[in-house]
């Protein structure tokens, strides 16, 4: 078995056995204890990561010097040009406002975006950012580039767009 199969076998089993088990757990007369509440949260969160922790084990079973290392490099390559940091911050305001705009359109009402204080949103966004960057490990930085060599960057770009 290749080393994509054995990926993508061991994400949806790891990712869905969380995320099940937070369904199950939520379902019992007693969810609401801080205990299952605690143990809801790591399991979703575990189910979330899993895709890199799923990378980063098969990557560190290969026996290869350095290859969990450069994975792991992926997350903190900074020396890149200023325009796409600029492109990421920007993209995600345009998608947002568009939807907005579209909510707007359609509805005749802004959304509604809550009552939590801009500090809170900032924080949120923050940690949200490294969480997603967990999953992206596995994704981007490890199934993507083997689909690519297997089956060529468009029609593996396809799947996760």
């Amino acid at each position: 078995m290749g080393q994509l199969t054995k990926y993508f076998i061991l994400c949806f089993v790891f990712s869905w056995t969380c995320f099940i088990s937070v369904a199950l757990i939520s379902r019992t007369s007693s969810a609401a204890s801080p205990e299952l509440k605690a143990v809801q949260y790591i399991l979703g969160l575990l189910g979330t990561i899993a895709p890199s922790l799923v990378a980063l084990w098969l990557t560190s079973r290969t026996g290869v010097p350095g290859q969990t290392e450069k994975l792991l490099g992926k997350v903190v390559k900074w020396d890149v040009n200023i325009k796409w940091y600029f492109f990421a911050a920007s993209f995600m305001l345009v998608v947002k406002l568009s939807v907005a705009a579209l909510y707007k359109l359609i509805t005749g009402a802004w959304p509604v975006f809550g009552q939590e204080a801009w500090l809170i949103m900032l924080v949120a966004i923050l940690v949200s950012t490294w969480v997603q960057a967990g999953e992206e490990i596995g994704w981007r930085g490890f199934a993507l580039p083997r689909m690519s060599a297997k089956f060529g960057l468009p029609v593996s770009h396809c799947c996760w767009a």
